[in-house]
């Protein structure tokens, strides 16, 4: 709320102070305005924020598929990083399924 006007009789300092503040509050009140009707503004605040969240999902997604290779390694690994058994079944079903293809383009 603001503050009353100055009285009747008030002195020279008082209503330029009461004129200074109200324009200030006046010169807010129009910056406030301007900034809702300016649609670039707007518009660029929105992308913004859509930058923000498509980044934060993309970071999100590189986290998941991180994790889930690793596991993937671990499971066709040993401790030393060599092959395992899963591994060495993973790459017989791809030399095989290869030799497939292969063979099957050959024979068109």
């Amino acid at each position: 709320m603001a503050p009353p006007e100055p009285e009747k009789g008030a002195s020279p300092e008082q209503i330029e102070a009461d004129l200074a503040r109200t324009r200030r509050e006046l010169g807010e009140t129009v910056e406030a305005l301007a900034e809702k009707f300016d649609v670039k503004s707007q518009a660029q605040v929105q992308l913004d924020e859509v930058k923000h969240r498509v980044a934060a999902e993309i970071h999100g997604a590189r986290q998941h598929a991180l994790t889930y290779f690793r596991r993937a390694r671990d499971f066709v690994t040993d401790e030393q990083g060599k092959p395992n058994r899963n591994g060495w079944i993973g790459v017989a079903t791809v030399a095989a399924t290869a030799a497939l293809i292969v063979v099957g383009r050959a024979r068109r």
